[in-house]
């Protein structure tokens, strides 16, 4: 077997110290996201913290120099917990990546800053509601606050579901960018709390919401919905797995499609749009009804999947996480044939799978699970140099944005671990920087999936 190449390590953005908290000795700042704040055709960094673990309450942006731009709230914040007497929430790293996204929503040419906020003047709240969250829409350059509202039926939402608590399924909390409205770029955005999915204009007016029956483990719902145009109405559909809403929150299907659909994608297979659902390994239609399943028994728990051109032939391929939290890959064709099983590194959590297109579009392109690079034959073929060892933990490992930060038409691999203080990029070889031409944001960026 070949030895895997290393990465060259293009930069290590640290994250600024005034953005940092530290913690028994060990400095670190939090979620991170990656967008053009700026408007100077650079890539830019938004970290942030979250009361409790949940709730955002600080951000901080600053560039690929790690150059501080602004920030907002409180890093310290703490709130007296209305859920638990005499204790306090304290402002932790996010225990999931969650409703925090970057994308110029309002069309004006210039990215903002989208996201929910907790009023840092808050006198209690609990983790398990969004009663003292608002929407907010921030100027990406300056972090000024360009709207906010406090959104009743947002406000509603919670952790239970038919008088019990669902934790696992809370915690996931995602802000989408979607275009609902028909406008000539995505002008709206899907959250995803608990059971409730509510979609938002630009303006945060809501336009439908949806409640999901699909909650209870593991014949839930995707922990993360995905947006997408599987219908072909030339507007965008979310899928959930277990449902699927139209543009105008229209249910096309609600119905149980198996365990474990923790993980779901809208992408193009064999020529048309389709919902892809990682529980069994399942392409739906519009209706939700079956166009390929690979079959619970093949993937009896489809934590994660993802999509590419994985294999030399240059046709899509699926990559399925398909044993839980375990490091099991497969790679399955467009013909739905498996082609490769393995098994890659161990990981604190076993998530965090993403594919690269590091040699650039046209090529075969690879799979990302913490911290290597694999081809579509299982085997590793890139490695990551003085990148420090992970913290540990549910959270505490290598997450992963693909971004074409140095401009060459080939993917960077941009990991972070949300309990450290910096930010690495990793490029392949040859590395000139002569060829940059900017960095470009897309979905790929904004509507990353980080964890399923």
């Amino acid at each position: 077997m070949n030895t895997p190449q290393e990465a060259h390590l293009y930069k290590r953005v640290a994250i600024p110290d005034e953005f940092l908290n530290d913690t028994a000795g060990r400095s670190w700042g939090g979620d991170i996201r990656i967008g053009d704040l700026t408007g100077n055709g650079t890539a830019d960094f938004l970290v942030y913290k979250s009361l409790g673990g949940i709730h955002p309450c600080f951000l901080g942006a600053f560039t690929l120099e790690g150059e501080p731009l602004w920030s907002l709230g409180d890093k310290r914040l703490e709130t007296r917990d209305i859920d638990a007497e005499a204790t306090t929430l304290k402002t932790l790293s996010p225990d999931r990546p969650g409703p925090v996204a970057i994308y110029d929503i309002d069309a004006d040419g210039q990215a903002e800053v989208i996201c929910f906020w907790i009023d840092s003047d808050i006198a209690q709240a609990s983790k398990w509601d969004l009663s003292a969250i608002c929407l907010m829409i921030l100027d990406g350059a300056t972090g000024a606050v360009k709207r906010s509202i406090v959104s009743e039926a947002l406000q509603q939402c919670d952790a239970d579901a038919e008088g019990e608590r669902h934790i696992p399924n809370y915690v996931h909390q995602r802000l989408m960018i979607a275009n609902f409205s028909g406008n000539p770029q995505p002008q709206d955005f899907v959250v995803k709390v608990g059971v409730n999915v509510l979609a938002f204009n630009h303006n945060l007016e809501l336009l439908w919401q949806h409640t999901d029956r699909w909650f209870r483990y593991p014949k839930h719902s995707a922990y993360i919905p995905a947006v997408g145009d599987f219908n072909g109405d030339g507007l965008d559909e979310v899928n959930g797995g277990n449902f699927g809403l139209a543009a105008d929150g229209t249910v096309l299907w609600d119905k149980y499609l198996g365990e474990n659909i923790d993980s779901v994608l809208v992408e193009e297979w064999n020529g048309e749009n389709r919902a892809i659902l990682s529980g069994g390994g399942q392409i739906v239609d519009a209706e939700g009804n079956s166009v390929f399943s690979l079959g619970f028994d093949v993937v009896p728990h489809g934590q994660e999947i993802r999509y590419g051109n994985l294999l030399p032939d240059a046709s899509p391929n699926l990559v399925i996480r398909y044993n839980g939290h375990h490091p099991d890959l497969m790679v399955v064709d467009n013909n739905g044939q498996i082609r490769s099983r393995f098994r890659v590194d161990e990981t604190p959590n076993n998530t965090g799978l993403e594919v690269i297109r590091w040699h650039g579009l046209g090529n075969p392109e690879l799979t990302y699970s913490p911290a290597a690079l694999y081809d579509g034959e299982g085997n590793k073929v890139v490695t990551f140099p003085e990148l420090p060892p992970p913290t540990g933990g549910k959270m505490g490992w290598y997450h992963c944005f693909p971004a074409d930060v140095c401009g060459d038409a080939r993917e960077e691999v941009i990991l972070y671990d949300p309990y450290s203080d910096a930010v690495y990029i990793y490029t392949p070889h040859p590395f000139d920087p002569d060829l940059f031409e900017g960095y470009q944001h897309t979905a790929r960026q904004y509507n990353a999936r980080l964890i399923d």
